[in-house]
């Protein structure tokens, strides 16, 4: 019997902010159940519902089609990597915000400071206190790669995680 497996999961999702826990523990549960000895199984679900909820607070739900919102997880032992996509309004400032929050995460050696930066923001009351805070969280937390691409009236959010 060998050690080596993959993974994947990529389904649909109804813009509903409860799903978002739904499919966190979900996650989370389905990687306990099959891969109890997995590391990073917390950091998975965790960073699942983040991008979620991104989703949700940025996309645009009135005008597009709700059928555009994705979830893919995939990887193996090695790796996982988390993609999100929804519909957005080209031009959007919510659809800056989050271009420009993976761009200044970037700017920074490590997930680490860019996390205590954000921190520092939100102590000093400098910019929203909720803004932002998810996509570092991630990249920090969940030990990521995170990058964002726009495709027409699509958002597409990916954090590429180490585990191990």
């Amino acid at each position: 019997m060998t050690s080596e497996f993959q993974f994947s999961l990529d389904l649909p999702v109804r813009n509903e902010w409860r799903n978002v826990e739904l499919l966190r523990t979900s996650v989370e549960n389905c990687f306990q159940a099959v891969f109890a000895d997995l590391d990073g199984k917390t950091a998975i679900s965790m960073v699942t519902g983040e991008l979620l909820e991104n989703a949700l607070k940025y996309g645009d739900w009135e005008s597009a089609d709700a059928s555009q919102f994705r979830l893919k997880v995939e990887g193996d032992r090695a790796r996982a990597i988390v993609t999100v996509q929804n519909p957005v309004k080209p031009g959007d400032p919510g659809l800056r915000e989050v271009l420009d929050t993976v761009a200044w995460i970037k700017t920074f050696k490590t997930p680490g400071d860019a996390y205590r930066a954000r921190l520092l923001e939100i102590a000093q009351g400098e910019g929203e206190a909720a803004s932002r805070l998810g996509l570092v969280r991630v990249a920090y937390e969940g030990n990521c790669a995170v990058d964002a691409q726009v495709d027409g009236a699509t958002l597409t959010v990916i954090a590429r995680m180490t585990l191990s």
